[in-house]
């Protein structure tokens, strides 16, 4: 079993705090929040502590993730933790934490290593705009390219997701879907995109740390995917629609599974799904692709059940 976390901070904030997580990981097991509501005291804390500890399995140990040090939160969860081992409170709690939090648990580390690991993505996740923009490199031509000796000269790059999501590259893509994926690069493949230089540059700051980001042309899609040089790289693709999709596959870009985690509803489209709207356009892309046996799964996060879009176009009418 996993280690438990409770959540909890002045007000409602814990809630959205542990629910935002969820909307970028899904929903999670093992894990409570405690709001502390204006005439309440440490004792009431230590009761609703107690209730949801209750609910918990704490096998493996309880991290208290707290707003503050020295507030009414982090005082009662003290008095529940002092002397017990594998207990402990971090105060500071925001989304990155959390999310790193509940990736790491997974992987059955030391309770002493995931405390270290909350702090230190508590501190790393804390950023100005304009430092980061300074520090951001915009010139793919500098971005050095991972190569192995053995690379084969003929070997095009591995694509191992393609997924459209016309938020493009945000939380779920740089927490779940790219620690599941082992990616070495994101390319966002997008004609109107890739001329615009300051959507580019915002796209660029987002990208996480190790993972290099490059928002390129369909054209330029397929010129990259024919240079061997890229014969080694791990890749995820995201469009921001099929059409783009099956511009590439036709051009001899060879994609086998296209996940489908994001189209946004607007005017003259139908909601599909909760995350996924498409039109008439869409439709006939979708089509196309599946008679070249393209698998199209609609999954906003990995652990969601897949959906056939095949299945939920058949379902609408006057499309």
């Amino acid at each position: 079993m996993t280690i438990a976390i409770i959540v909890s901070t002045h007000g409602c904030a814990a809630e959205e705090i542990v629910k935002t997580t969820e909307m970028i990981l899904g929903k999670q097991n093992n894990i409570e929040f405690v709001e502390f509501i204006s005439g309440e005291n440490t004792e009431t804390l230590i009761t609703k502590y107690k209730n949801k500890i209750d609910n918990l399995c704490t096998s493996e140990g309880v991290l208290f993730l707290t707003d503050m040090w020295g507030g009414s939160p982090f005082n009662a969860a003290s008095r529940i933790v002092f002397e017990k081992m594998n207990y402990d409170i971090i105060t500071g709690v925001n989304i990155p934490m959390l999310i790193e939090v509940l990736m790491r648990r997974e992987e059955n580390i030391s309770f002493e290593t995931l405390v270290s690991t909350a702090v230190q993505m508590g501190k790393e996740s804390i950023k100005t705009f304009q430092t980061k923009i300074q520090k951001t490199d915009f010139d793919i031509s500098k971005t050095k390219v991972i190569k192995s000796q053995e690379e084969k000269v003929n070997e095009n790059m591995k694509i191992i997701l393609v997924r459209i999501d016309d938020r493009l590259i945000h939380g779920q893509i740089t927490t779940k879907w790219t620690k599941e994926t082992n990616v070495q690069r994101i390319i966002v493949v997008n004609d109107v995109i890739s001329r615009d230089n300051v959507r580019k540059i915002l796209l660029k700051q987002s990208t996480p740390p190790g993972i290099t980001a490059h928002i390129i042309s369909v054209d330029k899609m397929v010129r990259v995917w024919n240079n061997p040089k890229y014969g080694q790289d791990r890749v995820m693709l995201l469009f921001t629609n099929p059409t783009d999709i099956l511009r590439v596959v036709e051009q001899g870009v060879k994609i086998k599974t296209v996940n489908i985690g994001g189209m946004a509803f607007k005017q003259g489209k139908i909601q599909i799904s909760k995350a996924v709207s498409i039109d008439k356009t869409d439709v006939i892309a979708f089509r196309k692709l599946h008679k070249l046996n393209i698998e199209l799964e609609v999954r906003k996060i990995s652990n969601d059940p897949k959906l056939n879009m095949i299945d939920l176009i058949s379902n609408i009418d006057n499309i």
